[in-house]
Formats: C-alpha cells, structure tokens, sequence
C-alpha cells in the first residue's frame, strides 16, 4: 500500500463498487477483519487502497472490480424495476460480466422515460441523493386546462407531499381544453401522492415522463431501448459527478419556498402541545386529592367550609352510618 496516493480510494468504496452492500455495510465487513490489502488484515477504517495494484480480498476471496461503466435505458410504461427483480432484469438488458448493476431512481409502473444504470456505486449514490442537488425533469400530461390557480394549488399540496424535498414551481408549456404540458423539476424522488394531488384539483395525470437526470438527456433514444453512454458523455458526466459531490453544483432554479403558503391561506392551524385535558390534571390528579383529604374533612378545594347540608324533603335527619337500606336492584348494567 506504498502507491500514489492520487490512485487510491477508500477501502469501503472499493468494496461498494465491487457489489458487496452499501457502503455502511463494506464499513462492517472491514471492522469484523473479513478483507485484507495486500495480504494484512485491515479491521480498521480510513484505510486508503488502489483497487487496479492492490490485491484485495473478502473473506479470501480476491477482490474483482469491473471497469466502470454506464448505460441510459428509456424505460416503457407498464414495465417495473423492482428492489427484487431489478438485478436479474439489468442483467438480461445488459450482456456481460459487469459486477453489481445500480439504477440512478427507480420509475413505477405507471411513469416511463430516463433511467441511468451503471456498476459505479460512488456515481449513482451521487446522482440519487438529495444532497447532492442533481435535478431529475419531468414532463407530465394531464387533463383539462391547467390554469394558474390551479397550478398554485397543486404546488401547494405538492410542498407538503414532499416533506422538505426540494422542487421548482410548475412550468405550463401547453394548454388546451383536453391536455396540458406541465414540467416539474425536483430534486428527490416524485411523491406518491403526486397522481391523488393532481386528480383532486381536476387534472388527471396521463403520462409521466423523466427526460433528465443532471447532465444526461433522455433525448431520441426509443422506448424500451438502452445503449452505453460515449466517451464524451461519460467525461461530461463523471466531471459534473465530481463537482456534485464536493459541493460545487447548486439548484438550477430557487426551489419552491415554505413562504408562498402561509398558514393563514391553508386555514391550518397548529395544534396545542399536550393532552387535550383541563388545567387541572386529569382524573389520576384528581383522585389523588381527593384520597389526599384528612378524614373528617369536610373543605373544599378553596379551603372554605362547605357548611351544614340542607333538610331532607321530609323532614327526616340522615340515617346514620351502615343502617342505610338496600339500594334497589335494577337488573345487570349494560355493557
């Protein structure tokens, strides 16, 4: 591990790359002493490593890294990339021995358009998380005339869907009685909710299409279809990668602000923190004053005397204690 520290990465990056888990998990394989550099035992993070001169090994096994590589896939509508069959179904798309395969977002049945897939786990890390701020563009297609009311609505409900994810007002492109053209650019992954939101304000989505990841443009490339990204794509794209990852690259428009929608416009009203019981604790407070009470006590709370007790309607004093009679039966209590 003597080489030029400009070729060297981090050992758990190495082992991400190569496909064996997340990078948190490659941390757990090297602190259990399972991988070795050059054969000595790294248990230890920090460790630095050239994965093309170094031999690497997990769990004695040597440690094989494909060149990187990328492909874009313009993916159909009513096809889906699930957690669990997505591999296999990567695999079929692509030939070859190319290690783990990892997709830059995951589309559902219903969505079509950009998908970026690679073996590079470092680049589609940056390219998914939010942090990062690479903006995924959308082209929706919904029903009726968008106006601009409704726009600002859609927003609205939109900026509470996303729970703090990052995204650009609404662009209409198109409009007529039938369809409209909208864009939405965002800087996580679409909500759930997006088809009930649209649908509620009276615009029905028809289509959702992704047509850029970052740098990459979905362009002519035919549905269904999927080609590797040419020499000056990929420097195009590792370039802005690294400029992602160190903080260089910002939102490309001001995202949409929690002060266009004041609480006062929403009619929301934050609700009061804690029980929804009166000042004075409760029953379990209340029962321990009362219990509390010397016997013989005949004050109130306030500490005034309650006084004498008013006559009975008859005229007849109280019955002294335990020569009470029987209360009446009255049959079992209703559940």
């Amino acid at each position: 591990m003597s080489h030029d520290d400009s070729t060297k990465e981090r050992l758990q990056k190495i082992l991400a790359r190569a496909g064996y888990g997340s990078r948190r998990a490659c941390e757990e394989l090297i602190v259990e002493g399972r991988v070795t550099v050059n054969d000595q035992i790294v248990s230890v993070l920090g460790v630095r490593a050239d994965p093309l001169r170094d031999v690497i090994t997990v769990d004695g096994e040597r440690l094989s890294l494909p060149k990187s590589a990328y492909w874009i896939l313009h993916k159909r509508e009513g096809v889906a990339f699930t957690d669990t069959e997505g591999d296999d179904a990567f695999k079929e798309l692509i030939p070859g021995e190319q290690g783990r395969l990892f997709s830059v977002g995951r589309l559902d049945r219903g969505s079509r358009g950009l998908m970026v897939i690679t073996n590079d786990g470092r680049v589609a890390n940056v390219l998914t998380h939010p942090r990062y701020k690479v903006p995924k563009v959308y082209k929706l297609v919904v029903g009726g005339s968008l106006g601009k009311e409704a726009a600002s609505n859609i927003e609205r409900a939109l900026f509470y869907a996303f729970n703090g994810g990052k995204f650009e007002p609404l662009r209409i492109t198109e409009r007529s009685a039938a369809r409209s053209e909208v864009w939405i650019t965002v800087y996580a992954g679409l909500p759930p909710a997006l088809r009930d939101i649209f649908y509620k304000y009276g615009h029905p989505l028809k289509a959702i299409t992704r047509e850029r990841i970052g740098v990459i443009e979905l362009s002519d490339l035919p549905a269904g279809a999927v080609r590797k990204l040419r020499g000056d794509e990929t420097r195009i794209m590792l370039s802005y990668v690294e400029d992602a990852e160190t903080g260089k690259t910002d939102y490309e428009n001001e995202p949409v602000s929690p002060s266009r929608f004041p609480r006062e416009a929403t009619g929301f009203k934050r609700k009061k923190i804690g029980a929804r019981t009166t000042s004075h604790g409760g029953q379990k407070k209340t029962s321990a004053r009362v219990h509390s009470r010397r016997p013989g006590d005949r004050s109130q709370g306030d500490g005034k005397p309650r006084g004498d007790r008013p006559p009975r309607r008859d005229g007849q004093k109280r019955s002294p204690p335990g020569t009470r009679p029987p209360r009446r039966d009255r049959g079992p209590r209703r559940g």
